[in-house]
């Protein structure tokens, strides 16, 4: 269809069909590799995403709708809608570059829960102590991983200091193990599920999915709790060895 046939709210409802579709396919995108269910809305990505494809899929319809008009001719039209275009995928790489920089970067077990570590509380520094894979910060799904406290004194008051700096031990690469390594405290402390219940009594539907799911009975599993910047949610685990059984945004504390 050539634009010279097109009125504004032809123009306009066309430009918001493809900003829509672009936008959806972003967002599912960031979703499937970077902020896996329940770390979208644990890590607070609602209200950004739902900032940047906002603005990003109504804007720029708007001012297709504003500016179109074929009286102007062809090549003046071809401009303007160059610059929305422009200004529309400026946008959205900004946005996905923000989403990008603080991505969720490791499920960290250490001590006695989880912490959702993003990829902006990982210091250069720190990285750069970490042997191999953990000196680096993944790109693809979060992974899940174990910190374990230093047994040589030095590196433990090391480790503390830091601590006290506000770089806690889950934002430590260099003290990661493979969560294996850690399953077995993590089943040692996890809390018995129905306290789970206890603390979300109009979720039992949910947990009720999540022992069937498992093939388990409800008294084979545990759950501990995972702190995140936005939202802390409840993280099921086989209580003989630990094995992670699912993920989900509950209220996992007192």
């Amino acid at each position: 269809m050539r634009l010279a046939s097109l009125d504004r709210w032809q123009a306009g409802a066309g430009h918001l069909l493809v900003s829509a579709a672009i936008g959806a396919s972003v967002l599912a995108s960031m979703i499937l590799v970077w902020y896996p269910r329940p770390y979208f809305e644990a890590a607070g990505g609602n209200d950004l995403v739902l900032l940047m494809v906002g603005i990003d899929v109504a804007l720029g319809p708007l001012l297709t709708f504003a500016v179109f008009n074929p009286a102007k001719g062809i090549g003046k039209l071809r401009f303007d809608l160059a610059v929305i275009g422009c200004c529309q995928v400026a946008a959205l790489a900004y946005g996905v570059h923000v989403m990008f920089v603080a991505r969720p970067a490791y499920l960290v077990f250490a001590v006695d829960r989880f912490d959702l570590v993003m990829a902006n509380q990982l210091t250069d520094a720190e990285l750069a102590k970490a042997p191999p894979p953990w000196n680096a910060r993944p790109r693809g799904r979060p992974p899940t991983v174990g910190a374990r406290v230093p047994d040589d004194p030095a590196l433990k008051e090391e480790s503390l200091f830091i601590a006290l700096g506000g770089v806690d031990l889950p934002q430590q690469p260099r003290f990661y193990v493979p969560y294996a390594g850690v399953a077995p405290d993590a089943a040692a402390r996890a809390r018995p599920l129905p306290d789970l219940r206890r603390l979300n009594p109009d979720a039992a539907a949910t947990i009720d999915r999540i022992v069937a799911a498992s093939g388990r009975g409800e008294e084979a599993l545990g759950f501990l709790p995972a702190a995140a910047p936005h939202r802390d949610f409840a993280v099921v685990v086989d209580r003989a060895g630990g094995a992670i059984v699912e993920r989900v945004m509950l209220r996992p504390w007192e």
